[in-house]
C-alpha cells in the first residue's frame, strides 16, 4: 500500500471510531472532517466571534484569545482562492466577504447567495435556523458598528473605503485605543455563536458537529462537475487539479502540487504527458489526505521535527493517534531502568528474563496490536511550494517490535548515573548524531548544520525501521572521537557512553561491560593499560587533595596522551610509565592497598601483551576495541573498592 492510500485508509478507520471531529480542548489536534478547515490563533490573528441570541439579537462580539481553535467549512474554490478572486466560504470569513462596504459589495453578495443556497438545500432544522440567524444579523445596517464597538471598544474610529484619483478601491481601517492601534478592515475575521442555542449550550460553527455534516452532505450532493474515477480511492468523484496544504511548519508547501501544465506529487518530477495520468484525485480522497497528514503533524505522539524542514509522521492502523506514544527517534526509561536521584540500589543490571521489551521506546501503555499495521514517513519541504516524501515504510507491528528488539540489543549500555549505579540506556538518534558529528561547545556537544542532522536523522530512522544496523559511516566517525579524547573537555562521558553502546557489538564481536581477564586481543589489552595509568594518578590525587583539603581535580597523562597512545601504544606506555612513576612511589608508601590492587591488574596485562611486545606490529594503532578494556579495566577497579568499602 503506498503513502496516499495509506492515509486514506487510516482516514477511513478514523471515521469509523468516532475520531474525526473529536473536539477535547485543552490545545488538543483536531482530525477535521472533510471540506472544512480550521485557525489556532496567534498573537498576531484578528479572529473576532459574534454572539448572537436565538432570535438573531445581537449579544457581543469578543475576539479570540491565542491557542483557541476556529473550526469552519470550506468550498473547493475559497479554498484556493487568490487576492482577486471572489469566492468566499460559507460561514467564517474576512470582514469584507461577511459585512456590508458600498465600494466592495460583491464580497458580501456572493457570500449571502451560497448563505441562501445552503439555507434552501438543508433539510435540518437546527442547521437551518443556525444559518438564518447568521444571515439576518449580517443583512443589518448596524451589524458592523455592533461587532467593532463591542470587540474593540466605543471609542473607535473608522476610516472607510474610498475611491482615489486613479480609481483605485482602498480598503478601510479601524484606529482604537489609547495608543491609537490601527487594524485594516480586511484582516479581520468573523465567525458565529449562538446563545443557549441547544438549551442553554452555546452553539457556535466550530462545535456545531450537526451543521458540519451538513455541509459535507451538501458538498457531495452537489459536486457533479470533472467526475472520474480516482486513482487513489478507485471510485468515482470529481476530479480536482489543485489540492491543499497539510500547513503547519509547511505553510503553504503542498504534497501534491500543480503548475500550468504538469503536476507533481511529493518529490516526483513527472513528464507532461503522463501528467494527466497523476493528477486523477478525487476531491474527497484528496481532502481525507491531507486532513490525516495536518491531523498526524499536529499531534506531538504523531510527529517528530527530524531538522531543518524535515518531519516524521507514523501511525498504527488501530491507534491512528499513537496514544501508545511509540517514539523511535528519543527513547526514554520506565521506572524500571530509572531510581530516583541519590538512591543507591546496587550493581544488579536487568538481565533477559526481566529486560522489558522496547520499554525504552513506548512510553506509554501499548495500545496497538501486534498484528497491526504501522506506517511511517519522513516528509521534507524542499521549497517555498513543494513538500518531498523522503522515505515510507509500512510493516506489521510485531515485526516492528523485533526490529526494535534487535536494536536495543545492539545499540545499549549502562553508563553510569548519580548514584553511581549502572543501568541500560538506549542512545537517542540526536545522542548518536551529536557524538558522531558533535563539537563540544559551551558545555554541550552541538552540531551546526541542521541539513546535515535532518539527512543523518533520516538513516537512522530507516535503519531501525528496516531492521538494519547503524550506516557505516556514522560507526566509522565515532570509531575515530573515541581517540580524540582532547576534543571533548566537557563532554567526553557522553561519547564514551554512546560508543560503548554503539560499538560493542560491532564487526561479528561482542563485548560487555564486564573485565575479561582472559582477552588477549591487543588493543583490549592496552585499554586495560590506559585505564591503570589513569587510575595511577586519580588515586594519587585523590589521596594528596585529601591530606591538604583541596578539592582539585587535575587531568591525567593518560589523559592528556590518549590520541598519541592510541596510535603509538607501546612507545606511549613507556613515556605514561615515567609520567606516573613518582605516583607510584607515593602510593606504594602511602596507599598500599590500593597500589596492591592496581599493580595486581598491570602485571596480568604486561604479562597477555609480553608474547606480542617483541613484534613490529605492537606498535600500530589501536582499534576500537580498546575503549572496551579501558572502561571495563576502570569499572573492575571502581566495583571492587565498593563491594571491599561495604564489607
Amino acid at each position: 500500500m503506498d503513502f496516499f492510500t495509506s492515509l486514506l485508509k487510516a482516514y477511513e478507520k478514523a471515521e469509523e471510531i468516532g475520531l474525526v471531529d473529536q473536539q477535547k480542548g485543552n490545545n488538543n489536534p483536531v482530525l477535521l472532517p472533510i471540506y472544512h478547515d480550521n485557525k489556532v490563533i496567534r498573537n498576531n490573528d484578528i479572529y473576532i466571534e459574534v454572539l448572537l441570541d436565538k432570535e438573531g439579537n445581537f449579544y457581543k462580539a469578543r475576539t479570540f484569545e491565542v491557542d483557541e481553535n476556529v473550526i469552519f467549512p470550506v468550498t473547493y474554490e475559497s479554498s484556493i482562492r487568490t487576492s482577486t478572486k471572489i469566492a468566499p466560504h460559507p460561514i467564517v470569513d474576512s470582514w469584507y466577504y461577511v459585512m456590508h462596504s458600498e465600494l466592495i459589495q460583491e464580497k458580501q453578495k456572493k457570500y449571502l447567495e451560497n448563505l441562501d443556497y445552503w439555507i434552501c438545500q438543508t433539510n435540518n432544522r437546527k442547521v437551518e435556523s443556525f444559518l438564518q440567524i447568521i444571515r439576518n444579523f449580517v443583512m443589518k445596517p448596524e451589524a458592523a458598528d455592533l461587532v467593532l464597538s463591542s470587540a474593540f471598544g466605543p471609542d473607535y474610529q473608522t476610516e472607510k473605503e474610498h475611491v482615489d484619483k486613479s480609481g483605485k478601491i482602498h480598503e478601510g481601517s479601524i484606529t482604537y485605543g489609547e495608543k491609537n492601534k490601527k487594524i485594516a478592515l480586511k484582516d479581520i475575521k468573523l465567525s458565529f455563536t449562538v446563545i443557549k442555542f441547544e438549551g442553554y449550550k452555546n452553539i457556535s460553527v466550530s462545535n456545531f458537529k450537526d451543521l458540519h455534516s451538513d455541509f459535507i452532505n451538501l458538498v457531495q450532493k452537489t459536486n457533479l462537475v470533472d467526475i472520474g474515477i480516482c486513482n487513489i480511492s478507485g471510485k468515482e468523484e470529481r476530479i480536482i487539479k489543485y489540492h491543499r496544504s497539510p500547513k503547519g511548519p509547511f505553510e503553504r508547501a503542498k504534497l501534491i502540487s500543480q503548475n500550468n501544465t504538469i503536476a507533481y506529487i511529493g518529490d516526483r518530477f513527472p513528464t507532461k504527458e503522463a501528467s494527466t495520468d497523476i493528477i486523477k484525485i478525487g476531491y474527497e480522497t484528496s481532502e481525507k489526505i491531507h486532513l490525516m497528514v495536518k491531523y498526524l503533524m499536529e499531534n506531538k505522539n504523531s510527529s517528530v521535527w527530524l531538522g531543518s524542514s524535515q518531519y516524521l509522521i507514523n501511525w498504527f492502523s488501530d491507534d491512528l493517534s499513537n496514544e501508545s506514544h511509540l517514539d523511535i527517534v528519543d527513547p526514554i526509561f520506565n521506572d524500571f531502568f530509572e531510581d530516583d536521584e541519590g538512591e543507591s540500589i546496587g550493581f544488579d543490571k536487568p538481565n533477559e528474563v526481566n529486560w522489558k521489551i522496547c520499554s525504552s521506546f513506548i512510553k506509554g501503555p501499548k495500545l496497538f496490536s501486534d498484528n497491526a499495521t504501522y506506517c511511517v514517513a519522513i516528509l521534507n519541504k524542499t521549497s517555498k511550494g513543494r513538500i518531498a516524501i523522503k522515505y515510507f515504510r509500512q510493516l506489521q507491528a510485531s515485526k516492528l517490535l523485533k526490529n526494535i528488539r534487535e536494536w536495543q540489543k545492539n545499540y545499549s549500555w549502562e553508563p553510569k548515573n548519580n548514584s553511581l549505579d549502572y543501568r541500560l540506556k538506549t542512545p537517542t538518534f540526536n545522542d548518536i548524531i551529536n557524538t558522531a558529528y558533535g563539537v563540544d561547545r559551551d558545555g554541550s556537544l552541538r552540531l551546526d548544520n541542521d541539513s546535515f542532522r535532518s539527512d543523518q536523522y533520516q538513516q537512522l530512522v530507516t535503519a531501525l525501521i528496516d531492521g538494519q544496523t547503524i550506516p557505516s559511516s556514522i560507526v566509522k566517525k565515532i570509531e575515530h572521537n573515541i581517540k580524540q579524547r582532547q576534543k571533548y573537555p566537557d563532554c567526553w562521558e557522553q561519547i564514551q557512553e554512546v560508543s560503548l553502546a554503539i560499538l560493542h557489538k560491532q564487526y561479528r564481536r561482542e563485548f560487555t561491560p564486564m573485565l575479561d581477564h582472559e582477552e588477549t586481543d591487543r588493543s583490549y589489552l592496552f585499554g586495560r593499560l590506559l585505564a591503570i595509568y589513569e587510575l595511577i594518578e586519580k588515586v594519587y590525587n585523590s589521596s594528596r587533595n585529601l591530606k591538604i583539603d583541596r578539592k582539585e581535580d587535575r587531568v591525567t597523562n593518560a589523559e592528556r596522551y590518549w590520541t598519541a597512545f592510541s596510535n603509538q601504544p607501546a612507545t606511549i606506555m613507556k613515556v605514561l610509565d615515567g609520567k606516573v612513576r613518582y605516583c607510584i612511589d607515593y602510593l606504594k608508601t602511602n596507599e598500599a592497598g590500593y597500589w596492591r590492587k592496581l599493580e595486581n591488574e598491570m602485571q596480568e596485562i604486561v604479562q597477555l601483551l609480553s608474547p606480542i611486545m617483541m613484534d613490529k606490529s605492537v606498535n600500530q594503532p589501536l582499534d576500537y576495541k580498546f575503549i572496551f578494556g579501558y572502561y571495563a579495566e576502570k569499572k573492575f577497579y571502581y566495583t571492587k573498592q565498593v563491594k571491599e568499602s561495604e564489607e
